[in-house]
């Protein structure tokens, strides 16, 4: 992106996330970008993030969005961040992607993208210690390892657990509902587990252990990281507080895409 234009940004997907990115873009980062389109399935969410926005973007189709603008962040889905990664290599813009469950199998397309110097930025979501996973990835990891656990109501109505005949509703006490790769934990749980790929990616450790609990005592969802390397051992715990708007979403993955957008366009930056 060059330094002696305003960079136009499109956003795809206004629901919470997409709305708080937008709005920090809007009101802190007017000497250098400018959000100048939105896309959303639903119309409505697109028409009343424009309203409260000073840039008064429009409102496009997701490819017209991507042909218009410098660089899109996505903040809708997985599915949505698949067909992004694809149309920004054809048409050479960059990318933020939240939905990071969405590189998984992509390394081809991932290698279309350094060729065409095109950038491909992904946040840190909801997790901590991305820029510690990092540093320890050009040294000797031995062993890296996520446990997640959420609220029994978060897991609930996954496909995944209707095969395995796993039924939360009414759990008393904590239970483990999956052990396995990375790559499977996204293939069954691609709304929950999206932190695991950000983790294998940041480590470029192929064997990241994943485990998923639901416990009926939590009110909060909680990420534990440990990695084991020759220069250091890492332990982080993570409890996230729901964003208050929704839910469902966490405040810690709207305030982490606002930080790496701090990061590219702001001169001073700390950490990898």
């Amino acid at each position: 992106m060059s330094k002696n234009k305003i960079v136009k940004i499109g956003i795809v997907g206004c629901g919470v996330i997409g709305s708080g990115v937008a709005s920090y873009i809007d009101k802190k980062l007017t000497f250098a970008a400018s959000v100048c389109g939105l896309a959303d399935e639903d119309n409505k969410a697109a028409r009343g993030l424009q309203k409260k926005l000073r840039s008064a973007p429009k409102i496009y189709d997701t490819v017209a969005l991507v042909k218009k603008v410098d660089l899109v962040i996505e903040t809708a889905s997985g599915a949505a961040a698949s067909f992004l990664l694809k149309k920004v290599i054809i048409y050479r813009k960059d990318l933020i992607i939240l939905s990071v469950g969405a590189l998984i199998d992509k390394a081809s397309l991932l290698k279309k993208a350094a060729k065409e110097k095109i950038n491909i930025y992904i946040s840190s979501g909801a997790v901590s210690g991305i820029d510690g996973l990092g540093a320890l990835s050009m040294g000797n990891i031995k062993k890296v390892s996520l446990t997640t656990s959420k609220p029994a109501r978060g897991l609930i109505g996954a496909d995944y657990l209707k095969k395995k005949k796993i039924n939360l509703t009414n759990l008393k006490k904590e239970r483990v509902v999956f052990r396995g790769s990375v790559k499977e934990a996204i293939k069954h749980f691609p709304k929950n587990i999206n932190v695991a790929v950000a983790i294998s990616l940041a480590s470029a450790f192929k064997r990241v252990e994943v485990c998923i609990k639901a416990d009926p005592k939590l009110k909060r969802n909680v990420h534990h990281i440990v990695v084991d390397s020759e220069e250091a051992k890492l332990s982080i715990k993570v409890e996230n507080i729901p964003s208050k708007t929704n839910p469902k979403t966490s405040a810690l993955a709207i305030l982490s895409t606002q930080q790496l957008l701090k990061k590219i366009f702001f001169p001073l930056k700390i950490g990898s």
